[in-house]
């Protein structure tokens, strides 16, 4: 009512219209009263009063009354409902007339339509009209793409290539533009649909799909579905991945997932998927985990989601591989873990996450669909799942663990519909293939072997991020010790003993050890003066039986401790699951070992159990676990197979199933090791001492691996015994990571074993490490060569390694090593306190200044008789510096070829020599020399101390060439000018010192 007592118009036109409304509605009226709320004429508490209401007339009755009741405004918005549905209503056509509706009420009334969904609704209900709104959009395409960039929608990758997206003119190019706003989440999502409700040109598409979405319950309903899904699958996911048990926890003791994972170096693979032929995979062998190589190569988690292609939308795979025990599995949990946080940037990159366990997907013996497989998983995403498998985009499927996989992946009869029956490895085939999921992206995480199975598939570049988890890196590493300790003191102290301990510390690079040497180490710990104990584990045997021993001890009880034969079965299952490349296994296998009767509190902390209908599988946590256990079986009292079996195999160059065990087989010799395990066991037996003894004196020319053995033994007598006559030089070629070379120096330190000579291989990254490590054996070397090593700054710790004992040092090479601009005085060092007598530098480009640097200094005393200078960089400037060291020195022999010194630099050289210098072999190949030079050479040739001057790729003249033939006293062949004397004969001791065809003819000659 107005003021003055009369009626107002809308409610009074509802009030006559009565009956024709209560008909028009009578068949649905869901619709407006849906409306009505979200126009905010109808609360909540209103509309249950409405829907309380038993039949459907008195429900339109009960809300034409809440509307006349509230007043005319109300009244007004109710009427432009009934308006915007006549096509819904045909009826109210019959007293709603076209022209009833104000255009600016039309605008609220979509704003409003609008401001009602949620920003998650509105992404599923683009995803949902994508097909429709890509047709009613393609010519608005460019306006729509400049305003999409000016509201920040677009991937930054379009900001160079925005000129090419608004050229497109396919028939896609709208559904590619709204794959661009999907892949920015919700809040994008909604943006760009008020982008679309604020253009007049789009306004109508916005409004045709609202109302069509009011008009059609399966839509809406679908749509409260989907986001009812999504927030109870990522319920159900955060329990799932939230916490986490400690391999050492006690029934009910679980940590949080974000309290102990730190961030693994991932790197993206640069050589493709090719795997390697190699099925047994160990986590010390064939790797380098230097992790400086890999800072170029370096991704986050966010990278592996990315787009490959900028014109490629859709991410089909992103393959997750690395080591045993390298985190593959909490990453992939971490990964989850992320996109249940609706923020993140996962969280808007997809809509829904499934895990899929390959270890759980093994209990599957019938055949069954990729649906029941997705349901019995996730049971909440009942009502979604159809649609969902239907489509699959903005799907993240992670098949865990591949290479755990027991079912043959059948790629020739792969499956092909999400609802076919089918056997488990068609089904999985067809999910790496595409030909179910096709819009999904399948991530995969495997070890190496797993990469096989990949090969069957034609995986696109553009669509494929493949990256490789490749450890802790030193600050992962300490990282992990902070969390961990949760006492920065003891990470603190801990670290540095590892820092200090190469062979402990390079376990660390794997998350699985860094956890076991935490574990461990802490209980060395002496709070009393803040220092890790002496007694703490310096060998890997030592360590793992330390670990043992805690275990023991926490979760043994006394049936392990009064029974030296309680874990027999357990170290047979281990030893023949190696023998048999065997990690997964049955009950039947445990029942058959014997290991049912191992402490339940016990076995559950080496082995982890995967609940199944059907088969229940057990492992090792680690095969290297496994390995330790296989070990220790031969020191049980009650062994049934024979040692000698672990080292026959060894011959087998390409098996190296037993390399671990061997090194596990020597440290139980050790008195170390066996002391921490004889409190929980009666007696540990030598049986196995002969063989062991006997192998390494066999294999130590030709086995790297003797070394490593001779390592975890720590017995001094035996290891001077078998060092004796060892080949070294073989051995060093095989020297592959920072454990082969402490293993080799270990040996050669306590054996003080000579080696005569040594071409010393730094490896391509950390190469600081590297040589920190063989430092300590340079100075029982005779002979050290570096080829190609990136030396750099390097140097100072090798002259300082070769200077701290007596050493026998005597010729050094350093070729091509990229040595930094302190080499001078750090190798003068080196000349002036040593008896280096040759000196190579080969292809080492130093430069004037740098021979300054080496050669002013040093003293007259040095024994240094040979110095090679090849490819230097040297011009003229040097011949003064080079005369100096001649006059100053005992220096016999001088190559100086390939360095453009010239015809006046040569002539300087000569001027600036004494006679009495000792000088006896020049060598000046292509050193830019022209006949200018030829009264230099005679001169030269003149001293009494020269016996062999080089002259080839110089451009002399055959005149004078044939004037240097006729010197008295001296032969000419193949530019090599030789001195007619017998006691060149000698000579042969200086490296490069006479080309072949010169000595041959001085030998014909003194004849």
């Amino acid at each position: 009512m107005s003021a003055d007592g009369e009626t107002i118009e809308a409610v009074k036109k509802l009030r006559q219209n009565r009956l024709n409304v209560v008909q028009a509605l009578l068949h649905n009226p869901c619709p407006v009263f849906d409306e009505a709320i979200a126009r905010n004429v109808l609360t909540c508490e209103e509309y249950d009063q409405v829907v309380s209401q038993v039949s459907k007339a008195d429900k339109i009755r009960q809300c034409l009354d809440t509307m006349e009741g509230k007043g005319e405004a109300c009244a007004e918005i109710f009427l432009a409902i009934l308006h915007d549905l006549r096509g819904t209503y045909p009826r109210l056509r019959l007293w709603i007339d076209d022209d009833e509706q104000r255009p600016d009420t039309c605008v609220r009334d979509v704003e409003t339509k609008l401001d009602r969904f949620s920003n998650e609704k509105l992404l599923f209900l683009m995803k949902m009209e994508k097909s429709s709104l890509s047709e009613e959009l393609w010519k608005e395409f460019p306006q729509l793409c400049h305003e999409a960039r000016e509201a920040g929608l677009l991937p930054q990758c379009f900001s160079e290539l925005f000129g090419k997206l608004i050229e497109m003119n396919s028939d896609n190019r709208v559904d590619f533009l709204l794959n661009l706003i999907l892949e920015g989440g919700p809040k994008n999502a909604c943006t760009f649909w008020h982008i679309l409700e604020s253009n007049g040109k789009t306004r109508v598409v916005v409004e045709k799909t609202i109302i069509k979405l009011k008009t059609n319950e399966n839509m809406m309903e679908m749509l409260r579905k989907y986001v009812a899904a999504k927030d109870d699958l990522s319920n159900e996911l955060m329990k799932r991945v939230k916490i986490i048990k400690d391999y050492n926890a006690v029934p009910g003791e679980s940590t949080n997932l974000e309290d102990r994972f730190v961030e693994p170096v991932i790197v993206k693979s640069k050589s493709g998927l090719a795997a390697s032929s190699e099925t047994y995979e160990n986590s010390f062998r064939g790797r380098d985990h230097n992790f400086k190589k890999f800072d170029e190569d370096r991704v986050t988690r966010d990278f592996m989601f990315e787009r490959q292609d900028p014109w490629v939308d859709v991410l089909s795979h992103v393959v997750v591989f690395g080591a045993p025990g390298v985190g593959k599995t909490m990453f992939s949990q971490k990964v989850i873990f992320d996109w249940t946080f609706k923020d993140g940037k996962l969280n808007k990159r997809f809509d829904f996450v499934l895990l899929l366990k390959c270890r759980n997907l093994n209990r599957i013996c019938s055949l069954t669909t990729l649906r029941d497989i997705v349901l019995n998983e996730f049971p909440c995403l009942e009502e979604v799942v159809d649609d969902l498998l239907k489509n699959g985009f903005r799907l993240l499927m992670i098949l865990d663990a591949l290479d755990e996989m027991k079912h043959p992946l059948d790629f020739d009869n792969v499956c092909r519909s999400p609802w076919q029956l089918h056997d488990l490895g068609g089904i999985v085939a067809g999910l790496l293939k595409g030909t179910i999921l096709k819009c999904a992206t399948i991530m995969v995480t495997t070890k190496l072997v797993g990469l096989l199975w990949l090969n069957h598939v034609n995986l696109d570049p553009k669509t494929t991020c493949a990256v490789e988890i490749v450890g802790f890196s030193k600050e992962e590493t300490r990282g992990f010790f902070q969390k961990f300790y949760k006492n920065e003191e003891i990470a603190k102290q801990v670290f540095h003993h590892l820092s200090t301990n190469d062979v402990l510390s390079s376990l660390c690079f794997n998350p699985i050890f860094c956890w076991i040497t935490a574990t461990c180490l802490g209980n060395y710990f002496t709070h009393n003066d803040g220092k890790m104990s002496d007694l703490a584990p310096k060998t890997m045997t030592e360590l793992f039986s330390q670990y043992i021993l805690l275990h023991l001890q926490h979760h043994g009880g006394k049936n392990v401790s009064n029974s030296p034969d309680t874990l027999l079965g357990l170290c047979q299952l281990a030893f023949h699951g190696v023998k048999e490349k065997k990690i997964l296994f049955t009950a039947e296998d445990m029942n058959n070992h014997g290991v049912t009767n191992i402490p339940q509190a016990f076995l559950s902390e080496v082995h982890q159990k995967s609940e199944s209908r059907s088969i229940c599988h057990y492992e090792f946590f680690h095969l290297t676990v496994q390995e330790f256990f296989a070990a220790l079986y031969f020191f049980l009292p009650r062994c049934v197979d024979s040692v000698e079996e672990v080292f026959a195999k060894s011959t087998d160059a390409d098996d190296g199933r037993y390399q671990i065990v061997q090194r596990f087989l020597s440290g139980l010799l050790a008195e170390k090791p066996r002391s921490t395990l004889v409190s929980h066991f009666e007696s540990l037996t030598t049986k196995p001492k002969k063989t062991i003894y006997a192998w390494l004196k066999q294999q130590k020319h030709k086995d790297l691996n003797c070394f490593h053995c001779l390592y975890e033994l720590q017995d001094t007598d035996f290891t001077q015994a078998v060092m004796g006559d060892v080949e070294f030089v073989n051995l060093t070629q095989d020297m592959t990571s920072p454990v082969d070379c402490t293993a080799v120096v270990y040996a050669l330190q306590t054996s003080n074993k000579p080696v005569n000579s040594w071409c010393v291989k730094l490896g391509s990254t950390d190469s600081t490490q590297r040589m920190k490590i063989l430092a300590p054996a340079f100075p029982l070397c005779e002979k050290l060569q570096f080829v190609k090593q990136p030396i750099g700054d390097d140097i100072e710790i090798f002259v300082e390694a070769v200077l701290s004992k007596p050493n026998r040092l005597k010729d050094l090479t350093i070729s091509a090593c990229k040595l930094s601009s302190n080499f001078g005085p750090t190798l003068r060092k080196l000349i002036n306190s040593s008896n280096l007598e040759v000196l190579d530098l080969l292809n080492s480009p130093i430069g004037d200044e740098g021979l300054e640097s080496l050669v002013v200094g040093l003293v007259p005393c040095v024994k240094l008789q040979f110095l090679r200078l090849w490819c230097c960089n040297l011009s003229h400037k040097s011949a003064p510096v080079l005369s100096d060291l001649i006059n100053n020195t005992n220096l016999e022999v001088l190559e100086l070829s390939h360095n453009p010194i010239g015809d006046e630099g040569l002539k300087c050289f000569v001027n600036g020599l004494v006679y009495q210098a000792t000088l006896q072999d020049l060598r000046v190949t292509n050193c830019c020399l022209t006949n200018k030079a030829i009264p230099t050479l005679i001169k030269i040739a003149h001293m009494p101390s020269m016996r062999e001057i080089t002259i080839k790729g110089n451009a002399f003249s055959s005149r004078e060439i044939e004037t240097l033939r006729h010197q008295e006293g001296w032969i000419l062949s193949n530019n090599i000018l030789i001195r007619k004397t017998n006691d060149m004969r000698d000579r042969s001791r200086w490296p490069h010192c006479l080309q072949m065809e010169g000595c041959s003819l001085l030998c014909s000659t003194s004849s």
